[in-house]
Formats: C-alpha cells, structure tokens, sequence
C-alpha cells in the first residue's frame, strides 16, 4: 500500500492518531509490517521482504508503482507466515537477518545469492531455525555501523558489523547475543551507528529514548549490559532508531524508565558477565 504523507494529518507526539483505515482498504485481519520513505521509486533498484519463517524476496521497486487504494500482492505467504520486513537495496547491499533466539545470517542482495522475482512468488530461504525459533528483523548493513540488539527484560549490546561474517543464506547463522532466561527474549536487532538514538517501546506503553554510545561495544557471543530500569511487570515490546535524532532538551512523555551511561555496567543477574 503507499499513501501521500501530505494526506496524515499532522498531530502531536503523543496523540492517538487516526486508524490507517481512513487512508489505505486492508484486507480483513491484515497489519502493518514495515513503513518506507519513497521519494520516488528510482530510488534504490530493488525491494526486499522477510518473513517470519525466514523466507526472502527481491522485487523491482519500480513493480510497486501503483496508486490502488486495495494494495499490490507483495508476497505469497505460506501457511502460518507473515512478513516482519522490509529494506530497499541495491546489489551491493549486504543484509542481516536476527532470529529471535539470537542467531544471524549476513549475505548480500546480489543476484546470484538473492535472484530478483515478481510481487506474486513466495521468496526463498532466507534463513534455517532451530525448534521454536523465528525471524525478528531484517536489516541493511553499512559498513563501520554497529548490530545493537536489545532483550524484553531490558539488557542491550553493540557489536562491530564487521564481527558478523558474510555467509551463505539458507543456513543457521551465528549467535548475535547469549540469551539467558533471567535478562529475557531478543526483543529487537537494529544496525546503527555509534551517533544514533533508539527509540524503544514497553508494554506499559512507554517510549525509551537513548543513545547507542551509552552502551560500550562488546564482542559478538555475550550476553551484553543492563540498558534501561524497568517497572515490575514491564517489557520491552520492539524498538526502532530514532530518524530525527537532536541533542535538545526535549523530553519524552508518559511511563518512561531512565536510561544512563552510569548504567551501562554488566548486571549480575545470571551470576556472570559477558
């Protein structure tokens, strides 16, 4: 689907905003998965989606060209599937794929690992699970950028890019993060550079924002450093980069923990540190 942002209207950050269906005809059960910024579709050569079962496709950009208020098919989703992602690339462009048990993959969108096909195929593998593991993101590689991954219990790491080896896709991957029960589930994996801030949301309907270079870098295989205070009952549900980052005394509304380099220190909750 594609809408004009002219056609949002513009509101206050904490108001509630108007339900997409005043804008875009979704299917019945149908969500949001990803939202692009298009200044026109000669803007990079290609788009790609993730599932949740680790499927991926390259379309041409230009195939979604279509003002239809119903939508364009974008992918055949197989049984118990549902699109996580989705990036525009160019050939050149390395992606990484995080499952939610903390494993990777990094390969790049050239053709012969990623062949182009059209909106109405269901992709190839992108990525191999274990039992009860599962795509969590995609992301774009940059070189010099960091893999920033935060758990629900609120526990964040930044690893060096260049820790993550180009692999073949279709396969297991390698660990992005030890994950331990007492610091909780891989909430969300970006690619970000030192300069950065990440948003992140709670389930008591929070917004956290911070700066990536609270969180020293670590190696790859660790379980990283407690990242925000969290209330009793309180997780982190996804986060995301903050696109228009300032250094202003602007402060965010609502449940908010506090986020502080005092404590970006190794907590001692699984008796170790990473």
């Amino acid at each position: 689907y594609r809408a004009k942002s002219y056609e949002l209207p513009e509101a206050g950050r904490d108001a509630r905003g108007q339900h997409v269906a005043n804008l875009l005809e979704f299917q019945p059960d149908e969500s949001i998965a990803q939202v692009l910024t298009l200044r026109d579709y000669g803007q990079a050569p290609y788009l790609v989606l993730a599932t949740k079962n680790g499927k991926v496709k390259k379309t041409k950009l230009d195939e979604f060209d279509s003002n239809r208020s119903r939508g364009l098919i974008a992918i055949n989703l197989q049984e118990d599937d549902e699109v996580i992602g989705a990036e525009l690339v160019s050939p050149t462009d390395d992606l990484l794929l995080v499952s939610r048990k903390g494993m990777s993959v990094r390969f790049t969108a050239d053709d012969e690992q990623l062949r182009p096909m059209g909106r109405a195929t269901a992709g190839v593998t992108g990525m191999k699970f274990r039992a009860g593991d599962a795509l969590l993101s995609m992301s774009v590689v940059t070189e010099g950028a960091f893999v920033f991954t935060v758990t629900d219990g609120g526990f964040a790491k930044r690893t060096p890019v260049e820790q993550y080896r180009v692999q073949n896709r279709s396969g297991l991957g390698i660990k992005a993060m030890k994950l331990v029960d007492a610091r909780g589930a891989l909430a969300g994996a970006l690619v970000v550079d030192a300069t950065d801030e990440v948003l992140a949301v709670t389930s008591n309907g929070g917004v956290i924002r911070s700066r990536v270079d609270e969180v020293n870098p670590t190696s790859r295989d660790t379980m990283g450093v407690r990242y925000m205070n969290l209330v009793e009952g309180d997780v982190v549900l996804g986060i995301a980069r903050n696109a228009e980052s300032d250094d202003g005394d602007d402060e965010l509304e609502g449940d908010e923990a506090t986020v502080s380099a005092d404590e970006t220190t190794e907590a001692s909750d699984a008796g170790t540190t990473s």
